[in-house]
Parts: C-alpha cells; structure tokens; sequence
C-alpha cells in the first residue's frame, strides 16, 4: 500500500513538472509572439512618422546651392521660398536697353500671356542701338514690362512678376536719367536692394561676379516659390539670324532688327520663342 502511495506521489510529481514545463514553453511562445507584435507596431511607427516627417511642408531636405552659375542656364539655388509671406514670384531684374532683356522678354511674354492676358502690362521697346543686335540706329525688338503684375499657370496657380529696371536706355544713368555715381554694379545692387525682398538680393550679391559683365549687373531672373528658388542669367534662347527679330550678326551695326510691332504680330509663329517659354513654364511648375 505505502509503494502504490509512492508510485501515485512520484506520477503526481512528474505530472505537475510536465505541467509547468509547458506552462513556461506557453509563457515564453506567447513573450516572443508579444516581441514579435511589438516590434512590428514600433517599425509601423517609425514609417509612419518618417513619412509625416517628409511630406509636412516645413520639412526641406540637405542642401548645397552651387558656388557659381554660367549664363544661359538655369540654376536651382535654394529650396525653400524667398518670400516671407509663402508666396511665388518672378523677379525679372533688366535695364532698359539691355539687349539680352528684349530678346527674353518675348519668351516671358509668349509664356504668361498664354494662360493670363498681360497685354495692359506690356510697352513695345527696342534696346539700346549702341549695343550688341543693333543695326546702329534701332536696336533689338522687346517689351518693357510696366509695373508688378499675377498671374496663373495652366492648372490656376498664382505667380506674381516683379520687373527691376536698374539702368536707363543708354545705360548712362538712373531709369529717370539721373547720373550714377561710382560703380554701375554696384549702384545695380543697390536697386535691387530697395526693390526685391533681402532673400533676391542675397542670391544676386552671392552670384554677383556671375551676373556682372563690364562693371553692370546684366539681365536675370529668379523664380522662388514654395517648393525652392531658380536663377538663371543672360539668354533664355541665343536669336538666330533670319528669325522673329531679325537678321544678321550679332555685333553691333551687323543686325538688322525687326520692328516690334512686327514681332508681336508674328509671335506665335517662332518654334524658338515657344520652346524657351515653355522651359521657363516648367522651372514656374518646379518652383511651386
């Protein structure tokens, strides 16, 4: 009888550690598996919060604007918007002779008058005879644009543009023909300064040695809008003889220009007008 009892306590002792052996492979399955869930939740988390991250619109990305720009090419320059109240702009920063200016001139026009009539803002002008594209008495066709102006792209989004005019038509002077004293540069900058917002004229003083040809601040254009800030100096498109403007070489009293009127009638028909629009249409996209 006492050896049944021992048989009966040693099985109800085995069983209970079998028991409990289970229990803790159960308890150590079930703290794996709450591991397992927690660690997924956490990468969930961490996605997610990354993403927000990224996509929130004060978030900007590293970035390292170039020590220098070449002319004729865009550049992007900063990331972020140059206006303090979010907005977008072109600042289109010229003199009224400038040559170069005229010639860009019509491709801004072509761009912004497609979706926005601007006509009212716009004075038929020939740039400076004394200069380069200029047959010695009439200079290259252009526009001047005459005061800040929005308008919208294809899709509805609103631009504004801001004209800068540095130099009178011979470049002898202020715009109202009063004599500038000292250095043309850096009386430009000093326009520029009054005029745009201090994050344009940052970019301008920056590149200023970029921008600067024969101790005057030539023809550029920004454009800065919330998703960052394009620059680009000189020449949307190099004129070609026998085209919109004229014909000829460029060297001053080698170019024959075409009238303005003439231009303006006829600008629809220029395939090299069109597509320098359309780029700078892209870059107002990009910016946005």
């Amino acid at each position: 009888m006492a050896k049944n009892n021992k048989r009966s306590t040693n099985k109800n002792q085995k069983n209970k550690n079998s028991a409990s052996k289970n229990q803790n492979k159960k308890n150590n399955i079930n703290l794996k598996n709450k591991n397992v869930i927690g660690s997924a939740i956490a990468a969930v988390i961490i996605v997610v919060l990354v993403v927000v991250v990224l996509t929130h619109p004060l978030y900007r990305a590293p970035f390292s604007a170039p020590s220098s720009i070449s002319s004729d090419k865009y550049y992007m320059v900063s990331n972020r918007d140059m206006l303090s109240n979010g907005s977008s702009g072109v600042f289109f920063i010229s003199w009224y002779g400038c040559p170069i200016g005229a010639t860009d001139s019509w491709a801004i026009y072509y761009a912004i008058n497609s979706t926005t009539d601007i006509y009212k803002y716009v004075e038929l002008h020939t740039a400076d005879p004394g200069d380069i594209y200029s047959n010695g008495t009439t200079g290259q066709p252009g526009l001047l644009f005459k005061g800040d102006f929005t308008f919208k792209t294809t899709d509805g989004y609103k631009y504004t543009f801001y004209p800068i005019y540095m130099y009178n038509e011979t470049m002898t002077g202020t715009i109202n023909n009063k004599p500038i004293n000292g250095s043309l540069a850096a009386y430009g900058l000093s326009v520029i300064k009054a005029e745009a917002p201090p994050g344009i004229y940052n970019i301008m003083k920056k590149y200023e040695s970029d921008v600067t040809y024969d101790n005057h601040i030539t023809t550029t254009f920004i454009i800065t809008g919330p998703s960052g800030t394009y620059i680009l100096n000189a020449y949307m498109y190099a004129p070609r003889s026998g085209g919109l403007l004229g014909s000829g070489s460029p060297q001053h009293g080698a170019w024959n220009p075409n009238p303005p009127q003439y231009v303006m009638e006829y600008l629809n028909t220029s395939s090299q007008i069109k597509s320098a629009a359309n780029t700078f249409m892209s870059y107002l996209n990009d910016a946005r």
